[in-house]
């Protein structure tokens, strides 16, 4: 058995140390003699099935816990196809072949037995959540006596770098901040020392707006409140009010522009009002700072940024046209986004070239609704249960936008029909969509509107009290947000089907699916997803469609070369 800690020499000429692997673990496993036959095989198996997980073989992986258990955290069991408890286990043989082989320290601290004075600390605690948040540190802190009266930032700390270091918890930042908190919560009443919070936020990339000028803020908000067609017989009012997701979009790509105008060297008191944001100057020096943030790379938020700052130059300001000519001439400058989908995107879809995630995707409302209607006690948990269910079963058919489906209303949007053979629908009026000039309306399939039917007048009624009037409420009746939304359904497709998509991402799986079907029929596509211009369908999906043509391409090789088999069989049985 290797020495613990340290690591194998190479073979060749003067021992140099060398970067521990899988390998080395499968090796010194089979020189533990104390091991049965049946135990190494567990272990040298759960060590190649990790190897396998991560996409290579034992000797190619390092031995290195952190970067394997985040590796491993990526891992989403159905989608490898084994259960949760599978995987679990898996990690945790794992684990003990580490251990076993002596060559990386192991944290493992459930069989520790607590100190007397943690003991005691922890019989006083009543609540369940902080038995669990502090079980694993007590036991840590128990293994290196540390008392109740010494712990501090130091032990917290030591305690966190053995986890790192020696287990393949999966968030170990999450630990830190959860033992923090409850350690104080516990201080408080133990008399024991707080220790410090700890946090893992991003800091604050943007100014804050306090320290800008209370004229610029207020042109802001005069400008945000022409933009949102507060008056819409004003003078001087908007021909067309921006949506409130618009309106947010952008104040954001405001504070952007002062953000970056600030760090290119102006102070912030010179910043007075949105002119000072599009004079020609000023326009230079954000878009460079704005490039400068990614390395000069195309990026579609510095592209619209400026797009919009010259919207406002032209809009609100009313810059001179020989300064907007410059400022559409600059914004030519800033590298255009290559059109088509994201990589992220393409990765999405790439999941459902397996014809199994396909059927996982599409099963996943039948048997999440099965469930449902075997609860007894409906919960709010139930509902938000239904409630993806729902979700995404209406977006894998009706592929509307996020927005839109957080503010489904029954009346409003859906008109369920109860009656045999009627048609429900699902309709979007040219004001409740994106580009606020196309109408949307689809007939809801029957299997659809029996769960919207049994979620409105049944499972909900039974959590909220009444039938709800939208579909995506909380158990108080309020509405729920369209991030909540989002939530839910990015959620149970993870959680139960193995599938990484966000609810936007489903209107490129339906143009996919609409295109498999159908290669080359854009337009088909257009009138699906509700685009403006069949323009931005080609510029999405050209690139999915040329995989088909592809694909043709190859059938018709195909057919031509299995056509000229039997003249290829006559030719050679005259020659004989």
């Amino acid at each position: 058995m290797a020495t613990k800690g340290k690591t194998r020499p190479s073979t060749g000429g003067a021992a140099k140390p060398t970067t521990l692997t899988l390998a080395d673990v499968l090796i010194s496993l089979a020189e533990e003699n104390s091991l049965s036959d049946t135990r190494l095989r567990d272990l040298q198996s759960a060590v190649k099935r990790v190897a396998e997980l991560l996409g290579q073989e034992p000797s190619a992986v390092p031995l290195d816990l952190p970067a394997i258990s985040a590796k491993l955290a990526s891992v989403n069991p159905i989608a490898v196809g084994v259960s949760a408890k599978t995987l679990a286990n898996l990690r945790s043989g794992f684990l003990t072949a580490v251990k076993v082989s002596g060559l990386k320290l192991v944290h493992r601290s459930a069989k520790t037995p607590l100190s007397p004075a943690l003991a005691g600390l922890m019989a006083q605690l009543s609540g369940k959540r902080a038995h669990l948040g502090l079980s694993r540190f007590a036991r840590y802190a128990s293994a290196k006596g540390i008392e109740p009266k010494e712990v501090n930032d130091a032990a917290i700390e030591g305690f966190i770098n053995a986890v790192r270091q020696g287990s393949l918890h999966r968030k170990p930042n999450d630990l830190y901040r959860q033992v923090t908190l409850i350690w104080n919560e516990v201080a408080k009443l133990s008399g024991c020392r707080s220790v410090t919070v700890a946090s893992f936020r991003a800091p604050i990339k943007r100014i804050d707006w306090a320290q800008l000028t209370s004229s610029f803020r207020q042109d802001v908000e005069k400008h945000l409140a022409w933009c949102s067609g507060a008056d819409a017989f004003a003078a001087d009012a908007r021909p067309r009010a921006l949506a409130p997701r618009t309106l947010k979009l952008r104040r954001n790509q405001i504070h952007a522009a002062v953000t970056a105008l600030v760090e290119s060297g102006i102070e912030p008191s010179a910043i007075r009002t949105l002119a000072d944001l599009v004079s020609v100057e000023s326009f230079k020096r954000i878009l460079r700072r704005r490039l400068q943030i990614v390395e000069g790379r195309e990026n579609a938020f510095n592209r619209d940024l400026a797009e919009t700052l010259v919207q406002i130059a032209r809009e609100w300001v009313e810059l001179k046209p020989s300064d907007l000519a410059e400022l559409t001439r600059l914004t030519g400058k800033m590298p255009m986004p290559t059109p088509g989908l994201t990589h992220k995107n393409k990765a999405a879809l790439r999941q459902f070239d397996d014809p199994a995630v396909l059927r996982r995707f599409h099963d996943l409302p039948r048997r999440l609704w099965a469930e449902i209607k075997r609860e007894e006690k409906p919960n709010f948990r139930t509902l938000a249960k239904a409630q993806a269910a729902l979700g995404i079963a209406v977006l894998s058919y009706m592929p509307v936008r996020p927005g839109n489906l957080a503010e489904l209303a029954f009346g409003s949007n859906l008109f369920v029909r109860e009656e045999p053979g009627a048609i429900s629908s699902l309709e979007l009026s040219a004001g409740e969509v994106k580009n606020q000039e196309t109408e949307v309306a689809f007939d809801i399939p029957p299997q659809i509107v029996k769960m919207l039917i049994e979620y409105r007048n049944r499972i909900a009624p039974a959590v909220i009290g009444h039938r709800p009037e939208r579909v995506f409420v909380n158990a108080d009746g309020t509405a729920k947000s369209q991030a909540t939304v989002a939530w839910l359904i990015k959620t149970y497709l993870a959680r139960r089907a193995g599938i990484v998509l966000t609810p936007h991402q489903f209107r490129h799986v339906s143009a996919r699916v609409m295109l498999d079907a159908a290669p080359g029929s854009f337009e088909i596509v257009k009138q699906l997803l509700g685009h403006k211009n069949i323009k931005t369908t080609t510029n999405f999906y050209a690139g999915i469609d040329s995989r088909r043509a592809g694909r043709h391409q190859q059938r018709l090789i195909e057919r031509a070369l299995e056509a000229q088999k039997p003249a290829i069989r006559r030719k050679k049985q005259g020659i004989h």
